[in-house]
């Protein structure tokens, strides 16, 4: 029954055309849907002739307008990913100690990165020297738990704030920055106390010397001049020694707390530059984290306050701020079916179609990733599909505004260029990220700003 189920949803879910799962299904006015490319396809190859639906057979005009169907491309590539995955898990795992490697494996350790047998697997299940060795079901391809900074470490951990599993050297840089931050404010603090403390003192000590010095000349109204004089002398003189000597105190401890400072924030990793994602920009089907550095898709909209600004159709974001000279690099740790672009912030935030989409106006440049490996890069509606399958889940976007060049690339250590986009900027331009699929749910984090 289950595969009856599955087979009448393929059928559903596929082009009359290409007959292939949707791509970016486009719906027409009579109802029926079929990929962008297909739809595009036939328009310009029926030019001379009303262009016909081919399921229904209805004629419409040749400008019949686009009109994305975003439910429609969610089921579809939801259902794509999951066909993979069932068929990625219909894989055979097989042994690494097993010389043949034709015996399938029943456990796979992430410590050692091995898939192992049952003869293989008693090691690690009653020796002492496995313990704490965690053994999951039988992974075919241990590389896509490994972690993209951290080549040669396996993610472990989720992380509540990121939104995203890391590995032992991440959970371990993360605490050592929450460390330095928290001693930092530490610091700050008893800094603020000791000078408000030895200012609150040296007050007093002026108040009671200038206290005694009117008392003093008081009862010795009838003393010579010069008497009063050497009287007055000496103890501003020594009221002057005592600022002296707290002010030397507060520029020795304060230089002693400073040096201590800054030398712990020296072993903080260093984040150049100050890039957050704007809230009044999020659509409601984005859950934006506290930090305002992550977005994830979601499957029901938010419950957001009304803005002017809100992108109310196209699952999109925008960064602040935005700039207007100089070179600028973002890096963005993303997965899933997404849209990083460079945006003028004037890019249209309502109505429907495909106005407002990232790469579907003249106000914004986007490199665009399938959820599958492959990548477009888009502008003013025009796409240019790029060579080859995305291996690193960050990707490098370089600014130079003064050049007019926009270029992404990819992080697998060092940056690989991905595509060149060459304008004349005339407006502010900033980050901007765009999350299709809420299943598995796409994701987006700015992860270095310079």
């Amino acid at each position: 029954m289950e595969d009856k189920e599955q087979t009448r949803l393929e059928e559903l879910l596929t082009c009359p055309v290409c007959h292939d799962i949707f791509k970016d299904p486009q719906q027409l006015p009579c109802g029926h849907c079929m990929c962008t490319g297909c739809l595009r396809n036939l328009r310009d190859h029926s030019s001379d002739a009303p262009f016909r639906c081919p399921d229904c057979r209805a004629d419409f005009e040749q400008d019949v307008l686009e009109q994305k169907s975003y439910a429609l491309a969610s089921i579809a590539e939801d259902f794509r990913l999951n066909k993979t995955r069932r068929e990625k898990e219909a894989e055979c795992v097989y042994c690494d100690c097993c010389q043949e490697r034709t015996t399938p494996a029943v456990k796979t350790c992430l410590k050692c990165e091995l898939s192992l047998c049952k003869e293989h697997v008693k090691d690690h299940l009653e020796l002492r020297a496995f313990t704490g060795h965690p053994l999951v079901q039988p992974l075919s391809d241990l590389r896509e738990r490994k972690c993209p900074q951290h080549e040669d470490a396996v993610l472990r951990y989720y992380c509540s704030s990121s939104r995203r599993y890391i590995c032992n050297i991440c959970a371990l840089e993360s605490k050592q920055l929450n460390v330095a931050s928290e001693a930092s404010t530490v610091l700050r603090r008893q800094l603020t106390e000791y000078m408000d403390q030895h200012f609150k003192m040296l007050r007093e000590q002026i108040t009671e010397s200038t206290n005694s010095v009117n008392n003093q000349h008081n009862r010795q109204r009838v003393t010579p001049a010069d008497f009063k004089l050497n009287a007055v002398t000496m103890v501003l003189l020594c009221l002057w020694f005592i600022a002296l000597y707290y002010a030397y105190n507060y520029s020795v401890e304060n230089q002693t707390l400073m040096e201590a400072l800054e030398k712990l924030q020296n072993h903080v990793p260093h984040t150049e530059g100050i890039v957050k994602l704007d809230m009044d920009s999020s659509s409601r089907l984005l859950s934006v984290s506290a930090d305002l550095q992550t977005a994830e898709r979601v499957k029901s909209p938010l419950d957001y306050p009304d803005s002017d600004g809100r992108f109310d159709e196209a699952p999109q974001v925008l960064s602040t701020p935005c700039f207007s000279s100089g070179t600028h690099v973002w890096e963005v740790e993303a997965e899933g079916c997404w849209d990083i672009a460079v945006s003028y912030r004037s890019i249209q935030r309502k109505g429907g179609g495909d106005g407002s989409a990232f790469g579907h106006n003249a106000e914004s440049w986007s490199l665009t990733h399938s959820g599958e490996g492959r990548l477009f890069a888009y502008h003013n509606g025009q796409n240019a599909a790029l060579p080859g399958v995305l291996r690193s889940g960050r990707i490098a976007v370089e600014v130079d505004v003064e050049e007019g060049s926009i270029t992404f690339s990819s992080v697998d250590p060092r940056r690989t260029p991905l595509h060149t986009f060459k304008a004349e900027l005339t407006e502010p331009v900033c980050l901007g990220l765009g999350l299709h699929h809420a299943y598995p749910p796409s994701r987006a984090s700015i992860v270095k700003a310079s």
